[in-house]
């Protein structure tokens, strides 16, 4: 199966730009070496660290000086390091992904995903006109390597398929499903539990996406608050960003606090990791899905374009949105509010994701005029203005 409609452009190489040199409040994120999970005791140890960022409470000033109320920190993003890609590895992915956006859009309008039904898989354009307020970027979504998922794609995909394969299979292979792993052993239940869950082979829509964020103006970002991508969760299991120096992603670090953003600063070498909806119902709310925006670069990187390299993990299309059986859930109680696990009794995961990715197509393309935030019968995304 391939595509004769276009020849491969060649790649030129991809320096990632520099770093930010203004000051800015970052947040203060942990990192997890996973080169550890092969040592003795480093399972363990990794385990600790986890507990720690998850539980952490922040202290909020309140009416007086020595007053304070420890409000719990939504601690869903960390960093993973020493996971065995190398920076060459992930900028070659980067000069694919900028070849691919420099086709012509009607070459690339071939390749349109199906987002009205809920599926991203293929290409997704910028919004134009009025409504490009919400909807700045372009992203190409390439699905698991299976039967499922054959489908068409630009020639320039095909002569780099098995390097993206590779890559795509990496990640889910040697870096998810460690992970998985050490969230099980947290969770104090089957260390496979979450892995046979994710089964690669099995139906369900994990892809690696590339992506692209656009310049605006001064004038333009000001009108929009300088938001490139409103504060949101995302809806799979685990969600990879691999480096992007141009600085631009914010996590909220306390949801009752609308100042408490902070930037998420990305170093080569390590991948930013954010937990997603999937995971928080499959924990029973103990691991929290973050809410995380896109603004306006600093002014030294503000003419920029923002390429994006990231992988969406996601549990089988089968696996219901339910708390797994844990006894560590069974001491701390599930923090999931029992109306929405009510709601959501045998809704899938893939259930769900369909229906955030349908409602935001809906809110992107101007079919209704606010974003949608009942997903299932009550039950909403987190999402923030």
């Amino acid at each position: 199966m391939s595509s004769t409609t276009t020849t491969s452009l060649g790649l030129k190489p991809y320096t990632p730009p520099p770093q930010t040199k203004e000051d800015l409040q970052w947040a203060d994120l942990e990192g997890l070496d996973i080169s550890l999970l092969d040592k003795p005791g480093g399972k363990e140890a990794l385990a600790k660290q986890v507990l720690k960022f998850i539980n952490t409470n922040v202290s909020r000033k309140e009416d007086t000086e020595d007053q304070k109320t420890d409000i719990v920190a939504y601690k869903g993003f960390f960093y993973v390091t020493n996971h065995g890609l190398t920076n060459e590895q992930v900028n070659r992915q980067y000069a694919i992904a900028d070849a691919l956006f420099e086709l012509p859009l009607e070459e690339k309008l071939k390749y349109l995903c199906n987002s009205e039904v809920g599926d991203f898989r293929g290409y997704k354009p910028r919004s134009t006109g009025e409504l490009s307020a919400r909807d700045n970027d372009e992203r190409y979504n390439i699905p698991k390597f299976t039967k499922e998922h054959e489908r068409e794609h630009p020639q320039l995909i095909w002569d780099y398929y098995e390097e993206i394969k590779e890559f795509s299979l990496y990640i889910h292979n040697k870096i998810l499903l460690p992970l998985l792993r050490l969230f099980a052993f947290v969770l104090e239940i089957d260390e496979e539990s979450l892995v046979q869950i994710h089964r690669y082979e099995e139906k369900g829509l994990e892809y690696l996406r590339y992506m692209k964020y656009y310049p605006r103006s001064v004038e333009e970002d000001a009108k929009l608050g300088n938001l490139w991508a409103k504060g949101h969760t995302d809806y799979n299991t685990l969600t990879f960003l691999f480096h992007q120096p141009v600085a631009g992603l914010q996590v909220l670090q306390n949801p009752e606090d609308s100042t408490s953003w902070r930037y998420v600063k990305s170093e080569p070498g390590s991948i930013i990791v954010n937990i997603a909806d999937a995971l928080e119902f499959l924990s029973g709310g103990f691991l929290k899905s973050t809410v995380h925006r896109v603004v306006r670069p600093p002014p030294d990187q503000a003419e920029k374009p923002r390429l994006g390299l990231i992988y969406f993990a996601r549990p089988e299309a089968a696996i219901r949105m339910e708390p797994l059986k844990s006894p560590l859930l069974q001491r701390m109680g599930i923090q999931v509010p029992e109306d929405h696990l009510k709601a959501l009794e045998g809704v899938t995961t893939e259930e769900w994701a369909r229906a955030r990715i349908a409602k935001d197509h809906r809110f992107r393309t101007g079919i209704v005029n606010q974003p949608e935030r009942d997903i299932f019968a009550g039950v909403p995304q987190k999402y923030y203005d």
